[in-house]
């Protein structure tokens, strides 16, 4: 057993190419307000040894591999093609208190600056803030939510401005 780690690109020609020598693949795809593309077929993990793991992060925008599903950390692990699955949807969960600091850290700034300010002026002066916009007084500003869905894009600007 080889102690080598090797981080590819997703892509699929890498992932196929490594596949059959993976002992542990972790499937970490976010394209912010779309699905998770799909980069592991079933066939690609049945050229995976038995035994081998695959931890699905990307379950919770509908998974990147496959043969995954979602489990629970009750129930977190199952197999296909003697390939074992742990495909936890929040997995942050596991570590309620201090994902719920990390997560208060990060989000209590946003909503003073909201609270202080109003979200339009907020987002017209922080253009991170801007970036977490999806919808807006029923109109959807991020392009692959409105695609999702079927509604008519609306550039961030035009709801902002007034």
């Amino acid at each position: 057993m080889s102690n080598n780690v090797i981080t590819l690109m997703s892509n699929r020609h890498n992932i196929e190419v490594r596949i059959p020598e993976t002992d542990l693949l972790i499937g970490a795809v976010l394209i912010r307000g779309a699905r998770a593309p799909m980069l592991v077929t079933k066939e690609m993990v049945k050229k995976m040894k038995p035994g081998s793991v695959i931890i699905d992060v990307a379950i919770d925008q509908g998974g990147c591999v496959e043969t995954s599903r979602p489990t629970t950390h009750s129930n977190p692990t199952f197999k296909v093609y003697g390939v074992i699955h742990y495909c936890v949807t929040n997995m942050p969960g596991a570590v309620r208190r201090t994902s719920t600091y990390a997560l208060t850290n990060v989000t209590l700034p946003c909503c003073m600056a909201f609270a202080n300010r109003g979200y339009k002026k907020a987002m017209r002066e922080d253009s991170a803030l801007a970036k977490g916009l999806n919808m807006a007084e029923g109109k959807a500003t991020l392009k692959p939510i409105a695609d999702l869905f079927g509604l008519e894009y609306y550039p961030i600007e035009s709801v902002l401005s007034g």
